[in-house]
């Protein structure tokens, strides 16, 4: 009796051994290349969209907070 699933497996089987895998375990690894000053120039703003930008959001927030207060009281 076979089912579709010992059908799946058996064609599983038969594509791996097709594949050449020494291919993949001994390739060279990719050297590293240096970094252009432009490559350090998106890293910085990159940074300050991600880690600065939550930050002078809420400054904003604040200020506007205090600014509320300020003509609530007065």
């Amino acid at each position: 009796m076979n089912t579709d699933f010992e059908d799946i497996e058996k064609e599983h089987s038969e594509l791996e051994e097709e594949i050449d895998w020494l291919q993949y375990a001994q390739g060279e690894e990719q050297a590293l290349r240096p970094l252009d000053a432009k490559d350090y120039v998106a890293i910085f703003i990159a940074s300050l969209q991600t880690i600065f930008l939550p930050l002078i959001i809420l400054i904003f927030v604040l200020i506007a907070f205090n600014f509320w207060l300020q003509i609530a009281a007065g």
